[in-house]
């Protein structure tokens, strides 16, 4: 969700390394580790950059602060809160469920740690089946506390949500049916060049996402918006 300048050039460029050995002698790498229950992309994002006074700015400035709000499309796994097993009922063939999202978060540049909150809507496919999911069958709202420390530190591409908060839906009355304590991963991609260090990012370079267990994992074309690289979001209930 913001820049990365990272400060380790030789841990990563050890990593890339291994990485490029691991992958001529055993073959692909390894999947993500962890096993999502709902999975975002940021498609846009609109940052700005405030004083300690709340003020706009145009560069950063001790004690500043990060403001953004960023639309976010995804998935969730069938038989998930947010993928309950009676949408078969209204797409028999469902295998999962498409969220879409607006989200809003507000960080401090110090220490790297705020708050977030959004909506959603859930949605399955409609009248057209050649485009995307677009008939609302859910709506709900989101909040937490975001840690991106790791991130603005320039220590490693990640990021994470701890009390989420979500609120759901499921009657179109605006008033929550149901409400669940959340988790999120944030990783964000970066780029390696031929020697595993640090690339220069590209449109039309390979991009990565880090894994749990240390491992660069190439983001794949469904996970860019318009050819570039997306911040994925992980979501665990």
């Amino acid at each position: 969700m913001t820049r990365i300048f990272w400060k380790n050039v030789v841990t990563w460029s050890l990593l890339g390394l291994m990485f490029l050995l691991f992958a001529l002698v055993f073959g692909p790498a390894p999947a993500l580790a962890s096993d999502p229950d709902a999975v975002l992309y940021e498609v846009t994002e609109d940052m700005y950059l405030k004083d300690p006074a709340g003020n706009f700015v145009t560069s950063v400035v001790p004690g500043g602060r990060r403001t953004a709000v960023a639309q976010l499309s995804g998935w969730a796994k069938i038989g998930t809160p947010l993928c309950p097993a009676w949408v078969v009922l209204v797409v028999p063939d469902a295998k999962q469920c498409a969220l879409n999202a607006t989200g809003a978060d507000d960080l401090s540049l110090v220490t790297g740690t705020g708050t977030l909150s959004g909506t959603f809507a859930v949605v399955v496919q409609g009248d057209n089946l050649v485009d995307g999911p677009e008939f609302v069958i859910m709506t709900g709202t989101f909040k937490g506390d975001a840690d991106l420390s790791q991130s603005l530190a320039g220590v490693a591409p990640l990021g994470r949500i701890t009390n989420g908060v979500a609120a759901i839906d499921a009657n179109g009355d605006g008033q929550p049916d149901l409400t669940l304590n959340f988790r999120g991963r944030f990783r964000l991609p970066f780029a390696l060049d031929a020697g595993g260090g640090h690339g220069k990012p590209r449109r039309d370079r390979d991009a990565y996402y880090l894994s749990d267990d240390g491992w660069p994992i190439k983001v794949r074309d469904n996970e860019r918006s318009l050819g570039v690289p997306t911040v994925r979001l992980e979501i665990t209930f």
